[in-house]
């Protein structure tokens, strides 16, 4: 039980920042499934792209996620790539916002 409570706080960090992003930029799919499709295929596109050149994982790999993340926004949910760059960067900030706050309720502060 306490492994499905995990499994569902961890994908709930991960679909609900793309969810409020995406309604926040204006994209036009942005439904609870829509959102956990784009993650699913924004990260095959990364760990493909990733097999691809592997060197640039550790060096350069904050410059190619984004761009790469956006492409699978852009496909998945309806909406342009500048749109799906930004949906890409306030997701990342709503995420360690969220996974901050639940860290700290979890830890009791």
């Amino acid at each position: 039980m306490d492994t499905l409570i995990s499994l569902l706080i961890v994908v709930l960090l991960l679909v609900l920042p793309l969810k409020f992003a995406a309604k926040f930029i204006g994209a036009k799919n942005t439904g609870f499934f829509s959102c956990l499709f784009a993650l699913i295929v924004s990260a095959l596109f990364q760990y493909g792209f990733n097999q691809v050149f592997p060197g640039l994982d550790q060096t350069y790999g904050w410059i190619v996620t984004v761009p790469v993340a956006a492409l699978a926004y852009m496909l998945v949910l309806g909406t342009t790539f500048l749109k799906a760059v930004l949906i890409a960067i306030v997701q990342v900030i709503l995420m360690v916002l969220l996974t901050a706050l639940v860290a700290g309720l979890l830890a009791g502060i």
